[in-house]
């Protein structure tokens, strides 16, 4: 690790602009490897029927009652339209490429945020932090909600470190910035109106802190001053989300608290394993969320957050305003959403994926802590006492980041079952935590399927009439079978071929010969059995 300044600043430049290179080359690499997901072809729909809506001005109003997508903004998938109608890909793989660039957009985030409270070391270790968490390059690609509306809440923590460091007399451009930021998440998910609790803590802060060194009525003043400057922001992102929403224009005010309420406690129960127990999406304990982070985390991240809260608690005891607003800023981005969720019993599943705006905050808090690490190997202190402190540090930092990029093209492109070793690893996780629950992996179970009979069969294969038992979602696996072939109706009945995932049982298992599995790491995630009296000869699984 370099000593800051001069030459090391240049350095770690470098690397921040390398990591954010090297995610655009994987973007562009493989975003046609990505498979279809549960829910992803109604977002197709619903971004095409929004762009109906907003070209037929308001004329075609199928996008106000299509599926429960109208209780959400339809920013993502009408941008996923507009570029599926430009872009000479078809409309699933042009998602990916949007996902991806909008995965890196947060990438980019996270680095700018932690460069602002930290300089250039902190800012490439946060995006080498992100960029080697799997679940967040493993989601990007075709989370149609979670990850673009965790990229705009990073731009907007990025713009809430402005705005706390500008008090009480906020720039314009960061203001303007910051609501255009605000109304993107709101334009994605209503429920980003939390994003803005985080800036009232640290505006608290701040005052508490002002009228420390300024007559009370003197801060009041600056502060009913700063309020002020901040509530056109409110209104214009309140303007955008509605832009951006359909059915929430018909009635600007009522429907968007509506949506609030009922969302808190969406009336979805289903089980589901998590930390070797059957919870409940409904009945969640408290330490649902702190122990979903716990395994989902990279081990370097969870290093850099113990070292950036030891240092938090130290200063604090020193002296309880120590902290600066734009910290006190992030940590409540950390702290206040998970703390709301658990007092609010808020409905969860698929582990984190609700939760995956906190990931770019607990990237720069965590890189905030490795750059205090590095300061301290690096110090003229320890570096009488440990000479080589620092080159073992800097050894440590690329041979996990080695073992984590081995790992991640291992499991391409199922990134997002990614455990760490707390949790055991994607083998010690199976069975007690949920791995995939997309439904991707039957993507390359057809197309396996599709090439392993054509092999056999000919060509002619491609032209029968095959019916097809899909547990799992059907869409994710049709989409790449000769169109001839037949999925049988609700999965059931007579069929030639039974293609499963792994997440959960659609009941008794048909007999047959297997013919292929889907593993990342030994652990399976779809299957497919030839149902056929005398099956085709297969290789072994």
């Amino acid at each position: 690790m370099t000593v800051e300044g001069g030459n090391g600043s240049s350095f770690w430049e470098g690397v921040g602009q390398m990591a954010l290179a090297a995610a655009i080359l994987f973007v562009a690499v493989t975003f046609k490897d990505y498979g279809i997901t549960w829910d992803e072809p109604l977002h197709l729909e619903n971004g095409w029927l929004a762009l109906e809506w907003y070209l037929s001005l308001g004329e075609d109003r199928r996008v106000l009652a299509f599926q429960n997508l109208y209780l959400y903004g339809a920013l993502y998938d009408s941008v996923s339209a507009m570029a599926g109608a430009a872009l000479p890909f078809d409309a699933y793989e042009t998602r990916r490429l949007v996902g991806g660039l909008v995965g890196v957009a947060g990438l980019a985030a996270v680095r700018a945020q932690a460069r602002e409270l930290a300089g250039p070391r902190a800012g490439a270790l946060a995006i080498v932090l992100l960029l080697l968490t799997p679940e967040w390059m493993g989601q990007a690609f075709s989370n149609p909600k979670d990850v673009p509306f965790a990229t705009a809440a990073a731009w907007l923590g990025l713009f809430q470190i402005r705005l706390l460091r500008e008090l009480p007399r906020q720039r314009l451009s960061t203001l303007l910035c910051f609501a255009l930021a605000f109304g993107a998440a709101l334009g994605i998910r209503v429920g980003g109106v939390v994003l803005a609790g985080p800036l009232a803590v640290g505006c608290l802060y701040w005052l508490a802190r002002h009228m420390r060194v300024h007559p009370p009525a003197t801060a009041l003043r600056e502060g009913a001053w700063a309020a002020a400057r901040l509530l056109p922001a409110f209104g214009l992102a309140w303007l955008l989300m509605l832009g951006f929403w359909p059915w929430a224009q018909l009635e600007p005010v009522t429907r968007p608290f509506q949506v609030l309420a009922g969302f808190a406690h969406f009336p979805l129960e289903f089980s589901f394993p998590f930390a070797g127990r059957t919870l409940v999406s409904t009945d969640l304990p408290w330490w649902y969320v702190p122990v979903g982070f716990a395994v989902k985390l990279p081990e370097m991240t969870l290093l850099g957050l113990g070292v950036a809260t030891l240092a938090g608690l130290r200063a604090l005891w020193r002296h309880p305003m120590a902290l600066t607003q734009e910290r006190v800023g992030l940590a409540a981005a950390i702290l206040l959403p998970p703390a709301i969720v658990i007092v609010a019993g808020t409905v969860l599943y698929d582990g984190i994926r609700h939760l995956i705006f906190l990931l770019p905050p607990l990237s720069v808090a965590a890189a905030l802590g490795l750059d205090r690490l590095a300061a301290a190997l690096t110090g003229p202190s320890l570096r009488e006492r440990l000479p080589q402190a620092a080159i073992l540090g800097a050894a440590l930092l690329i041979v996990w980041a080695g073992s984590q990029v081995v790992t991640m093209i291992r499991l391409h492109p199922y990134e997002a079952i990614w455990y760490n070793r707390l949790a055991g690893g994607v083998a010690g996780a199976a069975g007690r935590f949920e791995l995939d629950y997309w439904g991707s992996p039957l993507s390359e179970a057809a197309s396996r399927l599709r090439n392993h009979v054509v092999a056999r069969e000919g060509s002619a294969a491609l032209v029968r009439p095959y019916r097809v038992r899909i547990c799992g979602p059907h869409a994710s696996a049709l989409y790449f079978l000769p169109p001839t072939w037949k999925a049988v109706p609700d999965g059931k009945g007579e069929a030639d071929f039974y293609l499963s995932f792994t997440r959960s049982s659609c009941g008794a298992v048909p007999p047959g010969r297997e013919i292929l599995r889907v593993k990342r790491m030994g652990v399976t995630l779809a299957y497919v059995l030839d149902l056929r009296e005398q099956g085709i000869s297969s290789d072994p699984p």
